[in-house]
């Protein structure tokens, strides 16, 4: 193999997830002997920070302080200072109310621009916008060598990383809507022309393509499938910003799955009304109630309304069906008398080419439909659901669950997409293996 230029550690992507990583290091105290060691960062888009995250019309399921707990007590001064900044101390004012998801963008591009000044200070490091990871290759010496593409495609590079940390995001591939059944069968091709993705729903045009869909209803039936939060967010946009359009009982909510709340207390819930849970739905940490597995803020607020807690009022316009083992043709009639079926499934992490010493590119547990990226030390899984040494994923859909110290009830059994998780105790369990 060639003789690259070398560097001890690679981050791919420079969104959320991948500067969450430099930011649990700066927490840490770490930062500078990371950098000093030298780090390459590289990101498609012409700066880090936010990624593809202000292009949702939503707001956050996270309390508006837990965004800016970063900055408090910070070491590194150039991040320490930011708390001084006007758009810090509205966020701050906004205490455990909820962001719109766009200013949580212009926090974390705030903060990629102080990142990037602290990169470029470190001759050891490096920060390559406008470049993508195209492929991985083992060498004989077990480090990685990547193949880079600029972003317009005339350029390559290459970079040989003794540890490669993959932050690359994820999408709703279409595949899956092929591949799950609802009601007996996919909702692909049968439903092709009416057919839209919360990702797509949620983004900026989305309520105006979904206008175009049923257009010829006066007023349309809605079809959403799927029981967790972004079913609900995507609920609520709808209700929202097609207000003219729902009539009673026109837009339907088809989940697996029921409704789960989260609570801080047992006593809060009960005291709502709301006894759905018992002792494996506690985290014996924090006390909460479905910490991990339950809605938060918007969502949480709409299901309450669906389930008759504490006197929410009604929301007439949606209804909800559970899908169950002996009710698909209910389910079928649903989806076939709707003029728009809304797809929420969830993400899958974006995928590169990884290649054995042989340059064999590798099977990776996340190539099942329901593989995970990453394992418990959140290292890359093969085929085999054994994690590759020297490479490591965080981020949304990278598979990680929680264990020990971390919390979260017991009953859990999915993954945590949490930005604070990744910029502490996930991303800290990274930089313990840097």
């Amino acid at each position: 193999m060639p003789s690259y230029p070398t560097t001890p550690v690679l981050i791919a992507g420079g969104g959320p997830a991948g500067i969450a990583l430099l930011l649990a290091a700066a927490r840490n105290g770490e930062l500078p002997r990371l950098l000093d060691e030298g780090i390459t960062l590289v990101e498609q888009a012409p700066h880090i920070g936010s990624g593809m995250l202000g292009r949702y019309v939503i707001n956050s399921d996270s309390a508006s302080e837990t965004f800016v707990d970063t900055l408090v007590d910070n070491p590194v001064p150039e991040l320490a200072r930011l708390q001084q900044h006007p758009l810090v101390e509205m966020i701050r004012s906004h205490g455990k109310r909820p962001l719109p998801l766009r200013v949580v963008a212009d926090f974390q591009d705030l903060v990629g621009h102080v990142l990037t000044d602290l990169i470029r200070k470190h001759p050891a490091s490096r920060l390559l916008t406008g470049w993508r990871l195209a492929s991985l290759r083992q060498n004989g010496m077990g480090n990685w060598a990547a193949h880079l593409v600029s972003t317009c495609g005339e350029q390559t590079q290459h970079i040989v990383a003794r540890r490669v940390v993959l932050a690359l995001g994820a999408n709703q591939p279409e595949q899956r809507l092929r591949d799950e059944r609802v009601g007996g069968q996919p909702l692909l091709p049968r439903y092709h022309d009416r057919l839209m993705q919360s990702d797509d729903l949620l983004a900026p045009d989305g309520i105006g393509r979904l206008r175009a869909m049923v257009a010829g209803g006066r007023k349309p039936k809605i079809a959403i499938v799927g029981g967790a939060s972004s079913a609900l967010s995507v609920a609520r946009v709808i209700l929202r910003d097609m207000e003219d359009l729902i009539a009673p009982g026109n837009l339907v909510l088809l989940h697996k799955s029921p409704l789960k709340l989260f609570y801080r207390t047992a006593e809060e819930a009960i005291a709502d009304g709301y006894t759905d849970f018992g002792p494996d739905d506690i985290c014996p940490i924090s006390q909460f109630v479905y910490r991990f597995g339950g809605l938060r803020y918007d969502s949480r607020d709409l299901a309450m309304q669906l389930m008759g807690i504490a006197n929410a009022p009604p929301e007439p316009r949606l209804r909800t069906m559970r899908i169950t083992s002996d009710n698909d043709a209910a389910v079928r009639a649903v989806l076939d008398g709707a003029d728009a079926v809304i797809a929420c499934f969830g993400y899958r992490p974006c995928r590169v080419m990884i290649m054995d010493r042989q340059a064999h590119p590798m099977a990776l547990a996340m190539d099942h439909p329901d593989g995970s990226l990453t394992g418990m030390n959140c290292g890359i899984l093969d085929k085999s659901g054994h994690e590759i040494p020297g490479l490591f994923g965080l981020g949304l859909a990278s598979g990680y669950s929680p264990s020990g110290a971390m919390g979260g009830e017991r009953s859990f059994h999915g993954q945590v997409n949490s930005l604070w998780l990744w910029q502490n105790a996930i991303g800290e369990k990274i930089l313990s293996q840097l």
